[in-house]
């Protein structure tokens, strides 16, 4: 069962009425509205303030702006910005800079879920509050405290340290100073523990939106790795892997499994991804409910991934190949990014018949579908039909079926069910997402092997991943990070956010430099990425409104 998304008052702040010893009955009580006093006293109200965490981590991790959400997709070694190498944050020396609003948005946002989670935290142990017992009290409080860590382990990885505010904020502050990136991940790590102490496990749980104990685990062990505790991180990933309650999915289920496919692609098929369905491997799992009201709505990288085929020409006759978006051909992209090439091709060249490779997760060909082409009814590259392709490949270069609900839109959606064309709303993937997945603890354990220099042990967990998705296996000789960095493209493209990976493990420049078409020379833009990039600036808004004390900038960025 899914829960709904609530929006509650967080707070309300008052201002203060000073007398000199008046009488106690001129003091006010809220009783027909409700105030910071009187919103956050009963279970039932602190169950529907953590119920916003979820509302507002999902809103802005998955189903938030695309200029903002899938800058942690372009900007890396997997994809680029397709609009050509002027727009957005294509050229770090340019475009990333204390002013620029894809920098700032990230940061106001994430104080926003921690504001709310301080709220309750400060709160929840009150004296006046009413709880069914201490076991719920603590489980609401270790949600808070889980999203709080959340929160500040993306802050301390895209800038370093900031601010770390864990009270109530009741006034205005201006006199915030930076705590050091270490002393951000110490405080996530202290959360966390108490997270993992107090959380339920998933067999306790009725709710499949709400998080867990190895939800917690999952991320310590990613907070352990960060800080080089590698045997705390294997210990916390552990008790996730060896939960009896997960493992990876590694036969057809759910509701495409009597259609031709493979177990990968199901995890991601439209109501697979929740235990309801028989999945096993997701950990948390972001809710989304198709034209319910306060059901979310679906990730847009449908539309921002999937490319423009619609638009491609014959070469022999110029008409168009294609009648328009279809429900079998993904919907209506528009190319705004696009897979690197060593997404597309390099990653896979050493994993033959790999899983995640296949025709059914990767679709590198089309059937060209207008009757009025000399080409209707056959495959568009294998005939080489395409007339041409514009110069960043916004048009074509392959369709990720894990972002797309491909021959799965809603029904409303069709223009015509005979030929499956669909309308420009076709653009969303209309189902829940993982925010965790049992395949990157895996992954995540075997980082830690790595720094602990245990790389046969490495090899295991990451051979794991490969019998599931029928790939060669690896042995300890074969691993070191940007190995497992592959690995990761590989299992969980377009699905984690590949910059914060590459961030916390110092690997941007390296990645970037290498594989991204706008540094490597694949395109002639004289683009440098420097390793002062690896941190983000603080945005300069930031730094003119704290006007009682300095909050110093990052070392590369003028203020």
């Amino acid at each position: 069962m899914k829960t709904n998304k609530y929006i509650i008052l967080l707070s309300v702040l008052f201002l203060g009425f000073s007398s000199c010893n008046e009488e106690e009955w001129l003091k006010e009580e809220a009783y027909d509205f409700y105030s910071a006093d009187n919103s956050f006293r009963t279970e039932s109200q602190f169950n529907q303030a953590v119920a916003s965490l979820y509302n507002l981590t999902d809103l802005y991790t998955v189903w938030g702006g695309a200029t903002s959400h899938f800058i942690f997709q372009y900007t890396t070694d997997i994809a680029y910005n397709a609009i050509g190498p002027n727009s957005e944050l294509n050229s770090y020396e340019d475009r990333l800079t204390p002013e620029y609003v894809r920098v700032r948005t990230p940061w106001q946002r994430s104080y926003e879920i921690i504001a709310q989670a301080n709220t309750i935290i400060g709160r929840i142990d009150g004296e006046d509050t009413e709880f069914s017992s201490e076991e719920k009290r603590n489980a609401l409080k270790a949600e808070a405290l889980f999203f709080r860590a959340f929160t500040y382990r993306y802050l301390g990885i895209l800038y370093g340290g900031v601010p770390l505010s864990l009270e109530e904020v009741t006034a205005p502050r201006r006199d915030y100073v930076r705590a050091s990136q270490a002393e951000v991940f110490a405080q996530c790590i202290e959360d966390l523990k108490f997270a993992v102490a107090n959380l339920p496990d998933v067999s306790e749980l009725g709710n499949e939106a709400r998080i867990t104990n190895a939800v917690a685990n999952h991320l310590l062990a990613e907070l352990y790795i960060i800080v080089k505790d590698y045997d705390k991180a294997i210990a916390s990933a552990s008790s996730v892997i060896n939960n009896p309650s997960y493992a990876l999915m590694t036969e057809r289920f759910g509701s495409h499994m009597d259609e031709p496919g493979d177990v990968y692609g199901d995890l991601f098929r439209r109501e697979n991804q929740n235990r309801s369905s028989g999945n096993t491997e997701g950990l948390w799992i972001a809710q989304y409910e198709y034209n319910v009201t306060g059901g979310g709505r679906g990730s847009i990288i449908t539309q921002y991934l999937g490319p423009q085929y619609y638009l491609l020409q014959g070469k022999a006759d110029d008409k168009n190949l294609f009648i328009g978006p279809t429900n079998q051909n993904g919907g209506r992209g528009i190319g705004w990014f696009a897979p690197s090439d060593f997404m597309l091709n390099d990653v896979w060249e050493s994993v033959p018949g790999d899983m995640r490779n296949s025709e059914y997760n990767i679709i590198r060909d089309l059937v060209v579908d207008n009757p009025e082409s000399v080409y209707y009814g056959q495959k568009m590259v294998e005939s080489d039909a395409i007339k041409s392709i514009d110069t960043y490949r916004r048009q074509w270069t392959a369709i990720f079926a894990k972002t797309t609900p491909i021959n799965d839109f809603p029904e409303e959606l069709f223009v015509d069910f005979e030929t499956g064309e669909v309308t420009r709303n076709a653009s969303q993937t209309f189902r829940d997402h993982y925010q965790m997945r049992l395949a990157e603890t895996y992954l995540l354990r075997a980082e830690a092997y790595l720094g602990k220099g245990q790389t046969g042990l490495a090899a295991d967990d990451i051979n794991e991943l490969r019998k599931r998705a029928q790939s060669p296996l690896v042995s300890a000789s074969d691993i070191d990070i940007d190995f497992i960095l592959d690995e990761r493209a590989r299992e969980l493209h377009f699905e984690e956010y590949r910059l914060l990976t590459l961030k916390r493990l110092g690997k941007l420049v390296d990645r970037v430099t290498d594989h991204n078409p706008y540094y490597n020379g694949t395109y002639d833009t004289g683009f440098v990425i420097q390793d002062y990039h690896n941190l983000w600036p603080i945005p300069q808004q930031e730094i003119e409104r704290n006007t009682e004390a300095v909050l110093e900038q990052n070392p590369g960025y003028a203020n």
